[in-house]
């Protein structure tokens, strides 16, 4: 009988996937474990092999490419030769229209017949027998991304049915019929803010800044710098210096190694520390597991392995989960410093802008120029107060301008 192919679940807060790509067409022959179908989450992308050996069959309806499936509902089938497959009713219909009635995701990848939508007010575009504007979800995204009213559309589908052509040729005549560029976003990109959308909207976040002298650190990395060379290949980044900085200060400061889940705070044990990075399909976030009792070196290599995998986005699982903290650095850029949005479930994140000669004034009320750096510390209130996130920035800086016995 045929054995089906569901969304599986790959994270322990994994509720959905994306369907990234169908790698075989449907009425191929494949093998068992031949990789089938690239499904993307907000924490990773990952290829899906095939259960049993047959043919591809019953790709079901929503669960083409772009299309966004719940964890556990099957997408299609691999059958015998001669075998019939099931079929099943399309997914997502009924969310799809209460979400393109107002919410976040509108169903543009799995287009139906036309769905009632909002009020009418003018002649300019078609209606149903209700008075309420008949629009594609399609062209209800792009007017939504254009910051146009819709009700000021003529459409030219059946009955005035308003399509995205007619949403694209409204915003060139807007702008003087000058065409516009449009970008879909990859699926990471999309994830990703998501997830943020949800982070700001969510949890009440406030930040604290501070600047700390580098050039004891700077030194600890010069007398480094060869041997992890060496050892590795790679040189060694200040990312991982500030990584490895952040485990040990989660490591005296425990109270911050903590998320919030309904209504409580967890209080981690062992110290994860994400990494930000990113690469041409968006952000990702790899997190180094047990930072606190890794090298330096160790630490590196694992970054640089990240930094690798992020040109194409193909991260593990594992590679994406259990992050308590995150650094996001921005230095290497020229960013002087900025405020960084916490990764969720965590309760903070470090950023980092770049290392600056600066004049100061020391103990001695003299001035003199030394390297500095800017960091703020975002912090999910419900996980910790402002002295809270205070007293963790002031461990950070203390290990940074103190740092010889952590290398």
């Amino acid at each position: 009988m045929p054995v089906e192919i569901f969304m599986p679940k790959m994270s322990d807060h994994m509720e959905q996937g994306e369907i990234a790509d169908w790698l075989v067409n449907e009425g191929d022959e494949v093998e068992e474990g031949q990789a089938v179908v690239e499904i993307v989450t907000d924490k990773t992308s990952a290829e899906i092999e095939a259960p049993a050996s047959g043919v591809l069959l019953g790709i079901r309806k929503g669960a083409e490419k772009g299309g966004v499936v719940p964890v556990g509902e099957t997408i299609a089938f691999i059958a015998g030769k001669g075998e019939e497959v099931p079929e099943l009713p399309p997914l997502g219909e009924a969310k799809d229209i209460q979400e393109d009635s107002g919410g976040s995701r509108e169903g543009e990848k799995r287009e139906t017949q036309p769905r009632v939508e909002a009020q009418k007010t003018d002649g300019t575009a078609g209606t149903d027998s209700s008075g309420k504007l008949r629009v594609s979800p399609a062209a209800r995204r792009r007017a939504r991304e254009a910051g146009i009213d819709i009700e000021n559309v003529r459409g030219t589908g059946p009955d005035g049915y308003i399509t995205e052509k007619d949403i694209e040729q409204h915003v060139q005549s807007e702008s003087g019929g000058m065409p516009a560029e449009w970008l879909d976003l990859t699926p990471f990109q999309k994830a990703t803010g998501e997830r943020l959308f949800q982070s700001v909207t969510t949890a009440p976040q406030f930040s604290v800044e501070l600047s700390a002298d580098m050039e004891k650190l700077l030194s600890v990395r010069q007398s480094l710098m060869e041997k992890i060379e060496i050892e590795t290949g790679k040189r060694l980044s200040i990312t991982s210096l500030l990584v490895k900085i952040a485990a040990r200060a989660l490591a005296r400061y425990p109270r911050a190694n903590a998320s919030f889940f309904k209504g409580r705070i967890k209080i981690f044990k062992e110290i994860n520390v994400g990494v930000a990075v990113g690469g041409p399909m968006g952000l990702a976030v790899p997190v180094v597991k047990d930072a606190d009792r890794k090298t330096a070196g160790a630490i590196n290599a694992e970054i640089k392995a990240f930094e690798k995998k992020a040109e194409a986005m193909r991260f593990s699982g594992d590679d994406l989960e259990g992050g308590h903290f995150t650094v996001s650095n921005l230095g290497m850029y020229g960013i002087e410093r900025f405020r960084a949005i916490v990764n969720p479930p965590q309760g903070a994140i470090l950023a980092v802008g770049k290392v600056m000669k600066t004049p100061v004034v020391d103990s001695a009320d003299s001035i003199a120029v030394r390297s500095v750096i800017h960091l703020t510390l975002t912090v999910d209130h419900r996980c910790m107060d402002g002295i809270q996130g205070a007293e963790l920035l002031g461990i950070i800086k203390l290990l940074i301008e103190d740092p010889g016995h952590l290398f």
